[in-house]
């Protein structure tokens, strides 16, 4: 069936609010390094951890190296919680450690995974152990043809519609299942795969408000599968090479005006000064109303408010679906006036859509923001990338 653009834009919002809150935190005030308190280890307290991967940007994770166990600590992984889930990796087949009373255990190198995101097949993906992925939740948004071609053949089961079928689960009996931290609730919801044996592991990378932040839980996902020393040599690929793009921005004098994103039933959701998305436009050397908020999630404005941005924004980024102007006239007539849409600085980064709606931006775009950060500045600075050819992004013609 074709549906008109309004309603794919509908669909879009639908879908694109819910990856709003799990990749940015939608309208969630989480201050970065705050309420964090480590799980005391007691009686490991005065351990020596070797550092064998250090974490750099990421807030969200801990790791601590013993000579036969690693200690995988997620800090504040549900929403609006102080919590800790501590998780001991141990050696498979090997008795794990005293002192963990109240941690899980899991034995490594994990096997087999069921992922509940598109992101968890980034990470596995960058590690290049793509092949444990034995199940796929949101299967129809995957972008990655390979992996969708595994989810063809049923090689790897699909979980469509926002199902997650308990049974197909227990009869695949992973050695983990990984989900996204959202409400401590969901917890429940697992918890006969848990009294079953499977394990299940709390993947807060979306809670991160920084793009390296983010791509670094690449190292947490290491951990799992004892591949330490990739994940440090492709993050560390990705970091040198976002530190040297952010060097071009440095010194720019003259910041475009920027405003994202596409209103709904008259509420305009935007993104906070404190965001992910925030920050990756003041990297790239963009300016933005919202960068005076303490907000690091989304916020809920009314139309009029982002109109009156909107007829000063030099840029316009991420409007809905929209493939061309007369998408965005469909929705309102208004946008005419903007002068983002009389100059022609739309952007929008569907440039890269499976057959089936999986936007490659959700998926590889978290562990590479070092492309996603040099499309942004080809399209704010061109001059300081002349030769870079567009990613993730395309022109809204």
């Amino acid at each position: 069936m074709i549906f008109p653009f309004y309603s794919k834009t509908l669909l879009a919002i639908l879908f694109g609010s819910m990856l709003f809150g799990v990749w940015q935190g939608c309208a969630l005030e989480r201050d970065a390094g705050e309420n964090r308190p480590l799980l005391e280890i007691s009686d490991r307290a005065d351990a020596e951890w070797p550092a064998e991967t250090e974490i750099e940007y990421a807030e969200g994770f801990r790791l601590h190296y013993a000579d036969t166990y690693k200690i995988l600590q997620i800090l504040n992984p549900f929403q609006h919680t102080t919590d800790t889930l501590t998780y001991v990796l141990v050696d498979r087949g090997a008795e794990p450690p005293d002192g963990f009373a109240d941690a899980e255990v899991i034995e490594i190198p994990v096997r087999s995974v069921i992922v509940t995101s598109t992101t968890h097949i980034a990470l596995l993906k960058m590690l290049e152990a793509e092949h444990v992925i034995r199940g796929i939740a949101g299967a129809e948004y995957v972008y990655d043809p390979e992996i969708r071609k595994g989810i063809e053949e049923e090689k790897i089961a699909a979980f469509r519609g926002g199902e997650f079928n308990k049974e197909i689960a227990l009869a695949i009996d992973p050695d983990l299942i990984m989900i996204s931290g959202g409400q401590a609730s969901q917890f429940d919801s697992y918890r006969v795969l848990i009294d079953s044996g499977i394990e299940v592991v709390v993947n807060s990378e979306w809670l991160e408000n920084t793009p390296l932040g983010k791509a670094e839980w690449v190292k947490m996902m290491a951990a799992l599968l004892d591949r330490e020393e990739i994940a440090d040599e492709k993050f560390g690929q990705v970091s040198a090479r976002y530190r040297a793009l952010l060097e071009k921005t440095d010194t720019v004098q003259q910041k475009p005006l920027v405003i994202n994103n596409l209103p709904y039933k008259g509420a305009w959701f935007v993104s906070g000064g404190r965001s992910f998305t925030a920050n990756f436009f003041r990297d790239a050397g963009g300016d933005y109303p919202w960068y005076g908020t303490e907000s690091s999630g989304g916020l809920r404005l009314n139309f009029e408010r982002v109109y009156e941005a909107g007829l000063r924004a030099d840029v316009w980024i991420n409007p809905g679906t929209a493939e061309s102007k007369e998408d965005l006239l469909a929705v309102d007539t208004r946008f005419r006036d903007f002068r983002a849409f009389q100059t022609g600085r739309i952007y929008n980064n569907n440039r890269r859509v499976s057959p089936g709606g999986g936007n490659d931006f959700w998926e590889s775009g978290t562990v590479h923001p070092e492309r996603v950060l040099a499309d942004l500045i080809r399209i704010f600075h061109p001059e300081l990338l002349p030769d870079h050819t567009l990613y993730y992004y395309q022109k809204v013609e």
